[in-house]
């Protein structure tokens, strides 16, 4: 309750439905209920939600943890990174919570998948002039015609377009020349996963009620009794 009221979610929200989606998290990730309630509450806060979404905030990092590689605390650390760059990309919770279990499906975890998606969506504008000389010659500019970021599956498919055909020595040159060693991780995900993968992540996290289920099935024994 504490952490969520220093998140500014009301008294009225909190006993409404936001305190059950913290407790439904805190048992689908088996962590401290407060670690489960700042993990909402710092979600909710970076994608400007209001405080009667907490549940729906919840239920997103407990299907990537439950339907990908890793926890609901690795989710966690990944949001704490990358979660501001992509709010001020324009990205979605569901989106930011969506690629980063594609990431977490093929390896890339925690703070560290939190740190290379970030400085992903940072690279898109290009930090050289060799990287931008590059984007401009593959048609690789991620925003429209009124500076809005295109998004995500719309850049992946972009991406997989304009380095097909590549050698994998080209390929591997021109993601390290526009992304760098850190972020080109995150990117070599888009590029393989493509749009496709985006969205079928997206959907995955974006299951209602799924941290309520998920808690009710673990907590269907005696420990849970207890």
């Amino acid at each position: 309750i504490t952490e969520l009221a220093k998140a500014g979610v009301s008294t009225a929200d909190i006993l409404d439905g936001g305190l059950n989606g913290a407790l439904s998290l805190a048992a689908a990730g088996e962590l401290e209920v407060a670690s489960a309630a700042e993990i909402a509450a710092t979600a909710l806060t970076v994608f400007g939600l209001k405080g009667n979404q907490v549940e729906h905030v919840a239920d997103l990092p407990a299907a990537g943890a439950g339907k990908a590689q890793g926890s609901v605390e690795d989710m966690g650390q990944a949001l704490n990174q990358t979660g501001l760059v992509a709010a001020q990309m324009g990205l979605s919770v569901e989106d930011t919570t969506g690629a980063l279990a594609l990431f977490a499906s093929n390896g890339l975890l925690g703070s560290d998948a939190g740190t290379s998606f970030k400085t992903m969506l940072q690279r898109l504008n290009p930090q050289s002039e060799e990287a931008a000389k590059l984007m401009t010659e593959l048609g690789l500019s991620a925003y429209d015609s009124g500076g809005n970021f295109i998004g995500l599956q719309a850049y992946a498919g972009r991406l997989q377009t304009a380095l097909a055909g590549m050698s994998e020595e080209q390929r591997n040159a021109t993601m390290n020349t526009l992304f760098g060693s850190d972020a080109v991780r995150a990117a070599n995900v888009l590029y393989k996963k493509a749009a496709s993968g985006i969205g079928d992540w997206i959907g995955k996290v974006n299951d209602a009620g799924y941290a309520a289920e998920q808690a009710a099935i673990l907590q269907d024994n005696l420990k849970g009794d207890l």
